[in-house]
């Protein structure tokens, strides 16, 4: 008798968790719909996505690039080991993935890399329908120092033509006063302009200046780049791509030592990946 009363008790009792058990496993249930929401997919395709390099930027120098950390502390391998890595990225989704400009030294570097690679494309350009310099010390008419690669699927069509088109930008600057102007590297980092994104900065002459940048930021150094320079009704214009860029005096990609430190402090803040 008393075991069948205990088997009836058993059979009755119903567990009931108190209010505060109830809140905890309905909070982790929707953490973890949430968590599940906001997981982007593996499955899905950007066919125009395009990045600027991840690799940071380097010290002022002869064997530097642009403004930013010395190659102690960042090493050319491992930004070449970087620019690698996004084209194989390039190669396996279709896309396309455009680098910073570099200085002579390191893009013939990086041109070696990829002379043997058959699944993407190296597109080095320059700007102003001129070739890259074969040389670091002379560069003759014609010819850009500072050059950019864009790293493409092979079967998507680019050629040099497009990728200069698409991914480099010329901006002819009059009736500046060159010799009382802040330097032109100077002036970009005074508007947020960061030297990543800057080519060759050509001076034809005492009030003409030439400039090569990346297309993102073409609009914002026709709208702002004069307030930051000297002369009587000086005009920024986008040179037709057609134009072949003169030649003449190029200024030296060096920032002060203040603005270094502000564009640095400001392109960290931000992160360095650009999209567009």
């Amino acid at each position: 008798i008393h075991s069948s009363s205990s088997n009836q008790q058993l059979k009755s009792f119903q567990y009931r968790p108190s209010m505060g058990t109830q809140f905890v496993a309905l909070a982790l249930l929707a953490a973890a719909s949430a968590s599940s929401a906001f997981q982007p997919s593996t499955n899905t395709f950007y066919p125009h996505l395009v990045y600027q390099s991840k690799s940071p930027p380097l010290h002022n120098g002869p064997n530097n690039r642009h403004g930013g950390r010395p190659f102690s502390s960042v090493s050319l391998h491992g930004i070449l080991d970087d620019i690698e890595s996004q084209a194989s990225e390039a190669a396996d989704t279709w896309s396309i993935i455009a680098t910073s400009f570099l200085e002579p030294d390191i893009a013939s570097q990086v041109e070696e890399r990829f002379k043997d690679r058959a699944d993407v494309l190296a597109l080095r350009v320059v700007g102003g329908r001129r070739s890259p310099s074969t040389s670091f010390d002379t560069i003759t008419n014609g010819e850009g120092r500072r050059s950019r690669f864009v790293l493409v699927h092979p079967d998507l069509g680019f050629d040099i033509g497009t990728a200069e088109a698409e991914y480099c930008s010329v901006i002819l600057v009059e009736n500046v006063n060159v010799k009382a102007s802040n330097t032109l590297p100077n002036a970009l980092a005074g508007i947020g302009v960061h030297l990543d994104n800057v080519g060759d900065i050509v001076v034809v002459d005492e009030s003409t200046v030439y400039l090569v940048v990346d297309p993102n930021v073409a609009k914002q150094c026709i709208r702002l780049l004069s307030k930051e320079l000297v002369g009587v009704g000086i005009s920024l214009s986008v040179v037709d791509g057609s134009e072949l860029m003169p030649h003449g005096e190029m200024q030296e990609m060096k920032l002060s030592r203040v603005l270094e430190r502000q564009m640095d402090r400001k392109k960290y803040e931000q992160g360095y990946v650009q999209f567009g």
